[in-house]
């Protein structure tokens, strides 16, 4: 602790009771402490199953537009008993602090209908989530094609699990009537957005959060998301709503893509959806998202890429 009060004296020139102010009081700077640590903790992890795990460059020298086409992540990977030139990119994120509230779930009646679509309708909500994906598709393509010469990229949504991704909580409850009444048990005070900020909300919503806006250097599309192409593999620690720092993993070109421009990959993915009638448990990962870095390479097969030494950071 005495090098710690130290290091914030000599660095921010302020005492501990001030900095920790600071902290309670700058959301967006526990966020970047978060950030910071998640990135942190994935390199141990990675390291600790026999990675060689190399610190990518977030600003070279000319900003991001600099940056290497197969070296926008946080970290080149590859296993340390070999020396080929092949490596992963991986590209690490938190998850979404406000995804409750950005639908609605504040609301409960907007809870129940947000329910019954991941159980008892889920079947029903998959196919329409998937026809209304590929018909924006086809609007984009066609539109694409009539003012473009070529090929537009092709649809490549998994069909049982389209979109942003749509967790299964069938089993959960016997019928509707009890999501309904399970609801009701609560005060109105459990779906304010302080009860989802403190963790007290009925339900927890998991989602990744990829805020950047890129363009396809392909179809010149422009849209908010990374390119499907920047990295081999999405990292998301779910610190933010699990309270552990525990990491899941997917394969970037498996992920499903945006409906109106394929080759970016969309800014937000629904991970799970954890519930205080089950003790907020995690419920088991659907395709393509996996628990173990290592099961995720294999069973996925990212391509790797070659490594630029030019985008190293070796602070």
């Amino acid at each position: 602790m005495e090098k710690l009060s130290e290091y914030i004296q000599a660095t921010f020139k302020v005492d501990e009771s001030k900095f920790l102010e600071i902290l309670k009081t700058n959301p967006n700077a526990r966020q970047n402490i978060h950030g910071i640590l998640g990135e942190m903790l994935f390199k141990n992890y990675a390291e600790s199953l026999g990675f060689k795990v190399l610190r990518i460059k977030e600003k070279p020298e000319g900003g991001y537009n600099a940056k290497s086409e197969d070296a926008r992540g946080d970290f080149y990977i590859r296993k340390r008993d070999t020396r080929e030139n092949k490596w992963f990119v991986v590209e690490c994120k938190g998850v979404k602090s406000n995804s409750e509230k950005r639908i609605s779930l504040t609301k409960k009646k907007s809870c129940i209908n947000f329910l019954l679509k991941h159980s008892f309708d889920r079947k029903k909500h998959l196919n329409s989530i998937y026809h209304s994906g590929e018909k924006t598709y086809l609007k984009s393509k066609g539109s694409w094609e009539n003012n473009n010469p070529g090929e537009f990229p092709s649809f490549r949504w998994d069909k049982h699990n389209p979109g942003s991704g749509i967790p299964d909580l069938n089993g959960i409850w016997n019928s509707k009537i009890e999501i309904k009444e399970w609801l009701d048990s609560f005060n109105l005070s459990s779906f304010h957005e302080d009860a989802y900020w403190d963790l007290t909300a009925p339900i927890r919503l998991l989602q990744s959060h990829m805020p950047s806006t890129r363009t396809d250097p392909k179809t010149k599309i422009k849209s908010t998301g990374p390119l499907v192409s920047e990295f081999n593999i999405l990292c998301v620690d779910l610190f933010l709503k699990t309270g552990k720092h525990e990491f899941v993993f997917a394969n970037s070109s498996k992920l499903n893509h945006q409906a109106q421009s394929p080759n970016h990959l969309q800014q937000n993915y629904t991970l799970d959806i954890l519930i205080q009638k089950e003790d907020y448990r995690r419920h088991k990962l659907l395709k393509p998202w996996f628990s173990n870095l290592e099961k995720c390479i294999k069973e996925t097969k990212p391509r790797p890429r070659k490594m630029d030494k030019s985008q190293l950071d070796l602070r």
